[in-house]
């Protein structure tokens, strides 16, 4: 069986005209003019970046799918930071693209396991993460692996999970490739570094945009349009794939560092995310003075009890007196009052609270004490989200390093309720 490659600019694709080609025996694959010359290129590492919907990921699911198609040896492992990550992702675009060219006979997809193999010679398409270990030790003979997004605020693949799974690549079979898509966001990131600042690993790089999607729908064209004369910093980053800061797309990009906790708030208190696993309790000690919010981390730890968490706050000084604004669980917050914390009250929620909250907290300039390192983790990777259609910034806060945060905002956004004790 041929395929056949069809330039998306001038390729007609009708069911008849496809029927005829499957009779012929040929698979007609239609592919953005941009990416055609640019098929199973001969480097080790071959990147493709640049904006939102510039179909670099369709290409790339279709290069390696034909590749499994026609080489004689071929193993594709797939994979992100978190392996779950890539069911709506990589093996979504997988199977879009089997029932988009009528390969269903072709292909045995493994729902559960989210794998593919090829019914005419074996290959396979295998999903893997950098939290499952053993998968990734216990597969043979890759031939070519592929990371999409390692760039990711909700996980984003190191220097040394690239250079591990470079190291591991060796196999002897076929050439090895390891494929990166994604949208650049900081030049301070390993892979400005590795790849772009320096050329030592000689790695295959193209730059593609929306322009150069033949598929663009016509409102994300209008949608970006509208942010290139409204907002052309965001246009560069999410439009055209320019390079650009850590701080962009931060909820809070500005905060500054301070030594102590200044002694003349003029309200202060703690907040306290209950980080029931997988996530970590956060206790922070807030207060305001000014224009000013004040952070000090107090607990940031995994896998606390209720006791091991009235432990270690009476370790870390926190007073049986203190006023502390908890995440709204009555359950945890009646054990923390018998374990000697009675003044502490469940903070306002409700639909809108966390715009509401950041909102308000974002009337202020924030520092933060030099020894908290996990707020300052937060705030350097807390960001908007992105609409995954059109790849512009949705509004929302992405669901992710927001630990301490939101035991800030709980802080901040709740009144101290009038009660026997409370001052």
């Amino acid at each position: 069986m041929e395929i056949r490659y069809l330039p998306a600019s001038r390729a007609i694709r009708t069911p008849a005209i496809v029927a005829g080609a499957r009779v012929a025996g040929v698979i007609p694959i239609t592919v953005n003019d941009a990416y055609l010359p640019y098929r199973f290129r001969p480097e080790r590492i071959q990147i493709l970046y640049g904006g939102s919907g510039s179909g670099k990921s369709d290409f790339k699911a279709t290069e390696l799918l034909c590749k499994c198609l026609t080489q004689k040896f071929c193993r594709v492992l797939f994979l992100r930071k978190f392996r779950e990550q890539v069911r709506d992702s990589q093996f979504l675009l997988f199977k879009g693209l089997i029932s988009r060219y009528g390969l269903e006979s072709l292909f045995h997809v493994k729902e559960s396991e989210m794998d593919i193999v090829c019914r005419l010679n074996g290959n396979m398409l295998l999903s893997g993460g950098l939290d499952d270990v053993d998968k990734l030790k216990s597969t043979p003979d890759i031939t070519d692996i592929w990371i999409e997004e390692p760039i990711d605020r909700r996980g984003s693949i190191s220097s040394t999970d690239f250079t591990e799974l470079d190291r591991r690549l060796r196999c002897p079979l076929a050439s090895n490739h390891i494929h990166l898509t994604f949208n650049p966001i900081s030049k301070e990131s390993w892979i400005y570094d590795y790849f772009f600042r320096s050329d030592a690993y000689a790695a295959f790089k193209l730059k593609t945009t929306y322009i150069d999607n033949h598929y663009s729908p016509a409102e994300q064209i209008r949608q970006f349009e509208i942010l290139k004369e409204k907002k052309p910093d965001e246009y560069a980053v999410y439009a055209l794939g320019e390079w650009g800061s850590l701080k962009q797309g931060l909820v809070f990009p500005e905060y500054k560092i301070i030594t102590d906790f200044p002694l003349d708030c003029r309200r202060w208190g703690y907040g306290l995310d209950w980080g029931f696993y997988p996530d970590p309790c956060a206790l922070v000690k807030c207060g305001t003075r000014g224009d000013g919010m004040y952070w000090d981390e107090i607990i940031y730890e995994n896998n606390l009890t209720s006791d091991s968490r009235a432990k270690l706050m009476t370790q870390s000084g926190v007073f049986r007196s203190a006023k502390i604004a908890a995440d709204r669980n009555p359950e945890a917050i009646a054990e923390l009052k018998l374990k000697g914390f009675p003044f502490i009250y469940g903070a306002d929620k409700g639909p809108g609270s966390v715009k509401a909250g950041i909102d308000k907290m974002k009337m202020f300039t924030h520092y933060i004490t030099e020894r908290s390192k996990n707020v300052k983790r937060e705030f350097d990777n807390y960001s908007w989200a992105v609409d995954r259609r059109d790849g512009l910034p949705t509004g929302e806060p992405v669901d992710a390093f927001n630990h301490a945060v939101d035991a800030g905002r709980y802080w901040l956004n709740t009144k101290t309720p009038q009660m026997p004790g409370f001052v």
